[in-house]
């Protein structure tokens, strides 16, 4: 294949590649995207099918290793407890989100100076504020405005639908706690683009009808080709070419037709906080012998995750919430900061979550045995369904540099390269954090009403939050990128993803991450202007 030139090549096509190739592309600037997969055509997704259950958990699986599609790549993950969740297409992981968009919290900005663990960010939440707007007005952000646990806000906000009688239930519960709790905030996606409108009144989940809205795909990488940005699809990134001084010349790619470089002036990495840095780990070279911006021995290193736990309750009567998947509805706050009596810094994030969907049921999800087959199986499982609901459990994890992603020894990919390897241990804050939250969700689950707990201590399937790999500082010595997010000793070099996280907060990170990745496309922007 002929090599290819742009004036920006952007590795990976997921919520902050696609978000910064519409940013740059809208500013008139040659853009070109390169992604490992291709479109997904929700559509077809097989939401109706009889064995949708079994598919979800299979080929649909967001774990890469069970889903096993053709470009996906294997992961090591035989050093961790805890499973990698991403997706390999344009969207990337946001094709199997649930469409959960708050914003980092002031003080996830000052873990150091106000809790005296981890680092402090080199940028503070009013530093992306501009971009945390731009962002909500364009995914359109649907929520209800007045957290007190948030930061005020200047934009609109979408409305919610109620709550549900679910919902209202354990908000009673939490009111007669005096515990904080709030709707969750959500991202509808935009209207007038022949897509059906979004009423939350299933799960987000992949699969929905209206959920194609709310992805990355549709909400910045459509537009993204229609203000001129170019797209190389089941293409994969093998290494970046480099000079003596950093400076890169050229993505090594492999396609259907084989490999070819892609030029550019500048370079930026979206690739997920796994994807970059294997990416800058293998594009070794005599003057970086350990990985291009890896001078501080910290590419890969500081791995932060979403560590989750979860406590379900079973009630006497049904609670009328029932959809299939996880609907998001409430969450609190209350245990989200240091709390000196606890005995572990930083806190975690509540978030009630509906029972198991009936084929899961029926194998013994939540009650640990199956039901029984045969005459007594139907009025065995009308005594469980709706009657089941949880609260999950997100703890703040602390950056750690034996936590990290490094290049595997046992195992390659298609191409015969190292495949990523995740090697994580969960520290005792994080245990501490986790028993902690479960005490505190039981105790909501029995005000509510339920009359036995169920507890699931560490979920596997939870890497979906993957950060701080390539972590930001003004020191390159402590650092990967500076606070403009340029790899320090690359120029032209530039991360868009949670890679560059200095702390992990409790909530979700795909807010931020875009916030930080259009603030980035604007720094690029401003120098193409310029030079």
């Amino acid at each position: 294949m002929t090599d290819i030139e742009a004036d920006v090549v952007i590795v990976g096509t997921g919520p902050t590649g696609a978000a910064a190739a519409w940013r740059l592309a809208s500013q008139g600037i040659d853009v070109l995207c390169v992604e490992r997969g291709g479109w997904v055509d929700t559509a077809a997704i097989p939401r109706d099918g009889a064995d949708w259950e079994l598919r979800r958990r299979s080929d649909w699986h967001a774990n890469p290793n069970i889903r096993r599609w053709p470009q996906d790549e294997p992961v090591d993950d035989a050093d961790s407890p805890i499973r990698p969740m991403v997706g390999h297409a344009v969207g990337g992981s946001s094709i199997w989100w649930s469409a959960h968009m708050p914003r980092f919290r002031a003080a996830d900005f000052r873990m150091r100076s106000e809790d005296g663990v981890g680092e402090d960010w080199p940028v503070g939440v009013e530093d992306l504020e501009p971009w945390f707007d731009l962002n909500e007005d364009e995914i359109g952000l649907a929520g209800v405005v007045g957290d007190p646990s948030a930061p005020a806000r200047r934009n609109t906000l979408r409305s919610l639908p109620p709550i549900g009688a679910c919902g209202r239930r354990f908000a009673a519960a939490f009111d007669r706690l005096g515990w904080h709790w709030w709707p969750v905030d959500l991202t509808q996606g935009r209207d007038g683009e022949g897509d059906e409108p979004c009423t939350h009144v299933g799960p987000c989940d992949v699969g929905c009808p209206a959920r194609r809205r709310q992805a990355a795909d549709r909400i910045y990488m459509r537009r993204a080709l229609e203000a001129g940005a170019r797209l190389l699809t089941h293409t994969r990134a093998l290494e970046l070419e480099h000079d003596a001084q950093g400076r890169v010349t050229a993505l090594v790619s492999a396609g259907v037709s084989g490999r070819f470089r892609v030029r550019g002036r500048r370079f930026a990495l979206a690739a997920n906080g796994m994807g970059t840095p294997r990416l800058l780990l293998l594009s070794r070279s005599g003057a970086f012998p350990d990985g291009l911006g890896n001078r501080s021995g910290l590419v890969g290193r500081n791995l932060m995750l979403h560590p989750y736990a979860k406590v379900e309750g079973l009630f006497d009567e049904p609670l009328g919430s029932w959809t299939s998947g996880q609907k998001a509805g409430i969450i609190s706050f209350e245990f989200f900061g240091t709390r000196p009596e606890a005995g572990f810094p930083r806190g975690c994030k509540l978030q009630l979550n509906f029972g198991p969907q009936p084929f899961a049921l029926s194998m013994g999800a939540t009650l640990s045995m199956p039901l029984p087959f045969g005459a007594d199986h139907h009025a065995e499982f009308e005594r469980r369904f709706d009657r089941i609901a949880g609260i999950s459990v997100c703890a703040e994890d602390l950056p750690d540099p034996e936590n990290r992603i490094a290049l595997s020894d046992t195992l390659t990919d298609a191409d015969g390269l190292p495949a990523p390897r995740m090697v994580y241990r969960l520290s005792d804050a994080s245990r501490r954090n986790l028993d902690h939250g479960m005490e505190r969700a039981g105790e909501v689950l029995r005000e509510a009403g339920a009359t036995e707990l169920f507890h699931t201590p560490l979920q596997k399937d939870a890497g979906f939050h993957i950060m701080g790999t390539a972590r930001m500082g003004r020191d390159p010595e402590t650092s990967v990128v500076d606070p403009q997010c340029r790899v320090h000793g690359s120029d032209n070099l530039f991360v868009l993803d949670a890679s560059v996280f200095v702390t992990s907060s409790s909530v979700n990170p795909t807010a931020t991450a875009q916030a930080l990745a259009l603030r980035t496309a604007d720094v690029i922007a401003g120098e193409r202007r310029v030079g």
